[in-house]
């Protein structure tokens, strides 16, 4: 009885399921290739978006310093800066005063100025005291991350 099922189950695991499986792992090691390749791809395609990023930057940061040490700048960083900001605090720091938390009604009594003024006084502030963030947006890597699953 083995003897004649021995030929069968060889035709089967000898042949059959042999050559499956040899190209069910040649199809596995060519889709690790290609992923892999895909990463290495992405990573450099990132390295050089940093590359002219961090170009850029150092670029922009020479453009202020060259900016800043004017004096025409710093007088007006002095005329306009100065007080706006001051302004501003002062009415920060009244609003959280007056917060029921605290004291539940104004306390330095600092008002805010009517209507447009807000808007400029936040685009002074900003223009001149916050710093600048570059957001590049998604990178190549976290791209592939997400199409590679």
């Amino acid at each position: 009885m083995l003897a004649l099922v021995m030929p069968l189950v060889n035709w089967l695991f000898g042949g059959v399921l042999q050559s499956f499986f040899t190209q069910w792992l040649s199809y596995k090691a060519t889709v690790a290739t290609s992923q892999e390749a895909g990463f290495a791809a992405a990573a450099s395609a990132d390295q050089a978006n940093l590359q002219v990023v961090a170009a850029s930057e150092v670029a922009i940061d020479a453009q202020k310093v060259s900016l800043y040490g004017t004096p025409t700048y710093q007088l007006i960083t002095k005329l306009v800066g100065i007080p706006v900001s001051i302004h501003f605090a002062l009415v920060f720091v009244d609003t959280i005063l007056a917060a029921k938390v605290f004291f539940g009604h104004p306390v330095i009594g600092i008002p805010n100025p009517p209507a447009p003024y807000p808007t400029y006084e936040w685009a002074i502030i900003s223009s001149f005291f916050l710093v600048h963030m570059v957001n590049i947006g998604t990178g190549n890597v976290a791209r592939w991350l997400k199409t590679s699953k």
